[in-house]
């Protein structure tokens, strides 16, 4: 079984992690208009780090092969509940189904926790929905269908 190396990441390991995300969005089965047209949008850069933190798992080479980005932002969560939000969470396509993206929902669970937080919170892709309900994440209904995203979702963290 591979052993992985948790990491907090830093604006030097800004390429690997765009390359881990670009990846990881060429398996959304986008057209290749739209993928050209997405992966500028959700690109990271420097500026990200004032109020993102990364993490990553690296193999035992040390190659980058998924990220976590999380912050703080609960103004979407319904209610007073504080969370940590899933800003991003992307495995290589040569990785995925090894269950890298749950050890990394198993990280933030546990960053949740000790912060005291009361829950995970994700604006997912539609095609990640799945991943996250599996996860045990639960819909956030839509309310206001004019302002809420339709994949909304939370796990509390109790």
């Amino acid at each position: 079984m591979m052993s992985y190396i948790f990491s907090q990441e830093t604006p030097a390991t800004l390429p690997a992690i765009n390359d881990v995300l670009a990846s990881s969005i060429a398996a959304w089965n986008l057209s290749d208009r739209l993928y050209r047209l997405s992966i500028n949008a959700y690109r990271y850069s420097e500026s990200d780090w004032i109020d993102h933190q990364f993490y990553g798992l690296r193999d035992q080479n040390n190659t980058l092969l998924a990220i976590l980005v999380l912050n703080d932002d609960a103004s979407e969560l319904p209610g007073d509940q504080s969370c940590l939000q899933i800003h991003g969470l992307y495995v290589h396509s040569d990785h995925r189904h090894q269950g890298l993206g749950q050890r990394l929902i198993e990280v933030a669970l546990d960053l949740a926790k000790r912060r005291h937080l009361d829950a995970l919170f994700v604006k997912a892709h539609e095609s990640a929905v799945s991943f996250f309900m599996k996860q045990r994440f639960e819909h956030i209904p839509v309310t206001d269908e004019v302002r809420d995203y339709p994949h909304r979702l939370v796990r509390s963290i109790i």
